[in-house]
């Protein structure tokens, strides 16, 4: 072949290659940017039986900002009921703990025993349930600028009298608000994914509670109404949601999904796990900061540094 000929094609090659190393470039320095999660759980033995977990070292108030992330300043909504608002630990859930940790704003609405769905039958799951809420709040700005919205997942979907309200996933073209029966807990999802999108253009993300299974010892992770084996079904469901929501352009839907994690799980022994929750479902300050906090903290900022 003539040398001429072949000096575009050279230069072709050198220009991809370099194009190539630039993208490998970026992405090893977006990886060293990934913080490691910072748990702060006590050995068995350096639990004080004297001290609870909700005792005053362990208040949002006493917590510092970590420097240099990538979530300070960012405006995160929060949607949930009583894990989300902190019902057994003075009204402090993560979303506080992670405000503080990260210096991000996080905007709170959450009122606990409510539900995703809104079958309009009582306060809990009429207006006071997730979906009535994210339209009336007045907590929520349709015309802010929001960089995440965030979820919970809810155990009180899955008692025992709301499981046929269960409902199925729509179809893989649907996306309107109008194709989902809110009535139903898998059409309030789809219909919350919607609203958000429609209204903020954000990510979306919904973060399950840590694991617990069928019993009624709630210091061996049991719990019987709701079951661990219906709530884990319905976390597998909204994975399924997501997967169907994410086919569509300018969606973008994430599981926090501590249930099933259990790495995360296995780091609270049975003793840090019996001082540091209220139940299989509810964390006080503690479980909040040393454990739950750092997990999805963690999740947040490697999406963000990943992908915005």
């Amino acid at each position: 072949m003539n040398k001429i000929k072949l000096l575009p094609f050279i230069f072709a090659t050198m220009v991809t290659m370099s194009a190539c190393s630039s993208n490998n470039n970026q992405e090893d320095n977006k990886k060293s940017q990934i913080p490691d999660p910072t748990y702060d759980i006590p050995e068995d033995e350096e639990i004080d039986s004297s001290t609870t977990a909700n005792d005053a070292q362990f208040d949002v108030s006493n917590v510092e900002e970590i420097e240099g992330s990538v979530l300070k300043n960012k405006k995160i909504y929060w949607l949930g009921s009583s894990v989300t608002y902190g019902a057994s630990s003075s009204g402090q859930s993560m979303a506080d703990f992670i405000s503080k940790r990260s210096g991000c704003i996080s905007v709170k609405e959450a009122v606990s025993g409510t539900t995703l769905l809104n079958d309009g039958l009582t306060d809990d799951t009429g207006k006071k349930s997730y979906v009535n809420r994210l339209k009336t709040t007045t907590l929520f700005d349709t015309k802010e600028e929001v960089d995440a919205f965030v979820c919970q997942i809810s155990t009180n979907d899955c008692t025992s009298a709301r499981l046929s309200k269960r409902g199925e996933i729509t179809a893989d073209d649907k996306r309107e608000l109008e194709n989902f029966n809110v009535a139903t807990t898998l059409g309030a999802v789809e219909y919350i994914i919607s609203y958000v999108v429609d209204t903020w253009g954000c990510p979306v993300y919904f973060y399950s509670g840590s694991y617990f299974g069928d019993g009624s010892n709630k210091y061996q992770r049991q719990n019987s109404n709701p079951k661990g084996s219906d709530y884990s079904a319905l976390v597998d469901q909204v994975k399924q949601i997501a997967e169907k929501r994410n086919k569509f352009k300018f969606v973008d839907v994430k599981i926090i999904d501590m249930y099933n994690d259990e790495e995360f799980n296995e780091l609270a022994s049975e003793k840090y796990y019996s001082w540091a929750m209220n139940d299989p479902i509810h964390p006080k300050k503690a479980g909040y900061l040393q454990w739950r906090t750092p997990y999805i903290q963690h999740f947040l900022e490697k999406d963000f540094i990943e992908n915005y």
